[in-house]
């Protein structure tokens, strides 16, 4: 199958919306009994969708470019499918995620103590973190299914216009 490059675009910028949506309604959902509906419960909320902004753009800025790099790539030579998205989402995803790491936590892994921006010798280890895995495939595959749906919708508008 082939893609036009707007329904890539379209798609790489809709697919962390999901898990970020979800992420966002139960990180609430677990405060229910400890917010009530009053000041602080709204600003909890602002601040909540603040931070999920900041990180869809962080995502947007860090990891959308190469993303369209390669799919454009796959797509030229006709091998943009789900296999291919997620282990170019988990190439793609791992420097952004190890940089994330180094910004907020002052370190990469637990042995180095420093902001030298060493490579840890077991930087591999990324890839047994669960949250890592659920967050760069959740996205591999909503990015597969946006450009699924945006196909049919492209090919029911053709098909609707010739009747």
């Amino acid at each position: 199958m082939k893609y036009s490059k707007e329904k890539i675009k379209k798609a790489l910028l809709l697919s962390p919306l999901p898990i970020l949506l979800f992420h966002f309604f139960f990180k609430f959902m677990h405060h229910e009994g400890k917010l009530s509906l009053n000041a602080d419960f709204f600003f909890a909320i602002f601040l909540g969708f603040l931070g999920y902004s900041l990180v869809y753009l962080a995502y947007c800025i860090l990891t959308v470019p190469f993303s369209f790099i390669f799919s454009i790539l796959l797509n030229h030579y006709s091998r943009l499918n789900l296999l291919n998205i997620c282990i170019s989402s988990l190439i793609i995803s791992t420097p952004f995620c190890l940089f994330l790491r180094w910004c907020f936590k002052g370190e990469i892994s637990p042995t180095v103590n420093s902001m030298g921006g060493d490579i840890p010798p077991k930087w591999w280890m990324i890839y047994t973190d669960i949250s890592f895995l659920i967050f760069t495939l959740s996205t591999g595959l909503f990015y597969w299914l946006c450009l699924i749906i945006l196909k049919e919708k492209q090919s029911n508008i053709v098909i609707t216009r010739f009747m």
